[in-house]
């Protein structure tokens, strides 16, 4: 009875370890293939906020009355529209060095350099290690890209440091456009820095 419970064990516990180096291998994987090595060019992203224009030009006649209106009585005529929009260009040249992928600046400075440790899955942004890891899974298409991405998000809870913000990295697919996505959020010299990059 006692060997059938070790071996009953023993299956379980090899069961578990799969399913872990499953979940490893899907980050490794996913690295290899969406990281391509050499010079890239990603364009910084913002959300910009841009004055509302109506869509039909109104209709007046000789004294300026507004003739056949038509207009949107939930919609406030001031309120801004929210777009995803380029704000500038940074280069960036990815390495891959034994079981290390780099990302690191070319020529702004205030990028972090980016090391991802495909052993361990652990990512170093300059001084923070970036240990916990989740897939990205965007199914809608009601988003900044208009479209559905998949990914992998890092984090690190800084819990026991001065510093409020929790870095993260994210580096994503976006389905429509094929285009890769790295979103940057870190601190530097007590300052949050926010990246948001899209090649």
């Amino acid at each position: 009875m006692k060997k059938i419970f070790t071996l009953l064990l023993m299956c379980v516990c090899n069961i578990h370890i799969g399913f872990a180096q499953a979940s490893k291998s899907d980050v490794i994987n996913f690295i290899q293939t969406e990281l391509n090595t050499g010079d890239h060019v990603f364009k910084m992203m913002t959300n910009q906020k841009n004055p509302r224009q109506s869509a039909e030009p109104l209709l007046v006649d000789e004294n300026g009355k507004i003739l056949d209106s038509k207009f949107n009585m939930d919609q406030k005529e001031d309120e801004p529209i929210l777009e995803f929009k380029s704000a500038g260009a940074i280069k960036l040249k990815i390495e891959s060095k034994d079981s290390l992928f780099i990302i690191r600046p070319m020529e702004n400075s205030y990028c972090p350099l980016i090391k991802i440790d495909l052993k361990s899955t652990t990512v170093f942004i300059n001084d923070y290690i970036l240990k916990d890891v989740k897939e990205v899974s965007v199914k809608n298409t009601t988003n900044v890209f208009e479209s559905e991405w998949n990914g992998y998000q890092w984090w690190s809870d800084v819990s026991g440091k001065s510093s409020k913000v929790k870095p993260k990295l994210t580096i994503g697919r976006i389905k429509e456009n094929n285009k890769l996505y790295i979103e940057i959020l870190w601190v530097e010299n007590d300052k949050k820095m926010h990246y948001r990059l899209l090649e």
